[in-house]
């Protein structure tokens, strides 16, 4: 039996001979390439969405067009107006309350909540295969109350931040 191993284990070192550290290195770093360009590739794809046609309102000076859009689907989701006694969402300028909190902000953390708001979008394509506008009113009010409820903390953080901006936006008419 130990000259068996010792067979298998000369037989497995002449098949891995012509592999050097440094060929090995090379040939996982051009391997570890074609998969992230791949991935990258398909996540450009798919964060593709119809929404990216609506046109931003004039007069939204702090908000991108992207912002524009995750506000309005998130007013969509979270303030369900409809057959109660408030006032219908669409005819209260949610975006525009949210852009006007968006304005006070200093810039380096309207930056960095920017960063964070296309985080929240983007990260429903990891899970739903399309970006948080795009998914349900259901499947958008789960994703939603996951972020609110997350055990990590920069997660939970923003989606306190776009809660609260949201709800803020409606309740400040």
């Amino acid at each position: 039996m130990t000259e068996s191993r010792k067979q298998v284990a000369g037989e497995v070192a002449a098949a891995i001979a012509p592999l050097s550290r440094r060929r090995f290195l090379k040939m996982g770093l051009w391997a570890a390439a074609g998969v992230t360009t791949v991935a990258a590739g398909g996540f450009a794809l798919l964060r593709r969405s119809p929404r990216d046609n609506l046109t931003m309102p004039d007069g939204l000076a702090w908000m991108e067009p992207s912002q524009y859009q995750l506000f309005i689907r998130l007013a969509q989701v979270l303030l369900p107006t409809t057959g109660t006694a408030l006032f219908p969402v669409e005819k209260v300028p949610v975006v525009t309350h949210v852009n006007a909190i968006l304005g006070s902000l200093a810039p380096d953390v309207r930056e960095q909540l920017g960063m964070g708001l296309s985080l929240f979008d983007n990260a429903a394509v990891i899970g739903h295969w399309k970006r948080f506008v795009d998914l349900s009113d259901e499947d958008a009010l789960a994703y939603v109350t996951a972020w609110v409820n997350s055990d990590v903390m920069p997660k939970r953080a923003i989606g306190f931040v776009v809660t609260k901006l949201t709800h803020t936006g409606y309740w400040m008419d």
